[in-house]
């Protein structure tokens, strides 16, 4: 199960923490699985606050059930992309390429709001994905082909080892495991592959059936576990 993580902080200074609405989602989906019976017999979750807390809050529900659940290996390659941190770096060049950007900007800065930082976002990704920025990117910045090699490397090294029925959850983030998914229903088109990310909701559930190099996509941004009222997708 390739899990994203729970409603982060967006438009807050600190984006890398789970709101509460974050932290009751992911208590929500420990429920589910406790309910369901579900034995884990692995955990994988990247370096980043958001991912850790989704991964402790579920840890800790099935502790006070008096459950087992594994203690996580924690690996890189299961962070996000840096096109979120890229886009800070880049204001005044995608200003002057790209117009909307420069209103935009103005926008945010008169009134933060969350339809109008979603435009720039999903316009800022699909430009960084597909290498259509209009501009170079300051030296050493992490390209999205870059990036997804990381990804699916990710996705060997929660693979190696972890055949023979065993179950597994790493707690990742979309654009991580949007990666990841292209790779296993072999989609090479950046922008469908960022389309994955960008319609991933707060602890979607992604069932992976594997054996040795072998993959299938079971399910895709499945929330079982979630009402209506709880879903969000930032």
């Amino acid at each position: 199960m390739l899990i994203r993580h729970a409603q982060a902080s967006f438009l807050s200074t600190d984006y890398d923490n789970l709101s509460d609405h974050g932290h009751q989602q992911s208590i929500v989906l420990g429920e589910y699985f406790v309910k369901k019976g579900l034995k884990i017999d692995k955990a994988y979750v990247g370096p980043l606050k958001r991912q850790i807390q989704t991964y402790e809050r579920v840890k800790e529900v099935y502790e006070k059930n008096g459950l087992f659940f594994p203690e996580a290996t924690q690996f890189d390659e299961l962070k996000e992309y840096e096109g979120m941190d890229i886009m800070g770096t880049v204001q005044a060049d995608l200003a002057k390429h790209h117009p909307m950007f420069k209103k935009w900007y103005a926008e945010m800065q008169a009134n933060p709001n969350h339809k109008t930082k979603m435009k720039m976002v999903v316009t800022f990704l699909n430009l960084w994905a597909t290498n259509t920025l209009g501009f170079d990117l300051p030296p050493g910045s992490q390209t999205f082909a870059g990036f997804r090699a990381i990804a699916e490397k990710g996705l060997e090294k929660i693979m190696n080892g972890n055949e023979k029925g065993k179950i597994i959850a790493a707690f990742s983030s979309g654009g991580c495991i949007a990666a990841m998914l292209g790779k296993i229903i072999g989609v090479e088109n950046p922008e469908k592959t960022m389309g994955f990310n960008l319609v991933m909701r707060n602890t979607a559930i992604n069932e992976v059936l594997f054996s040795g190099s072998r993959q299938s996509l079971m399910t895709f941004n499945s929330l079982p576990h979630l009402s209506e009222e709880m879903i969000t997708t930032m």
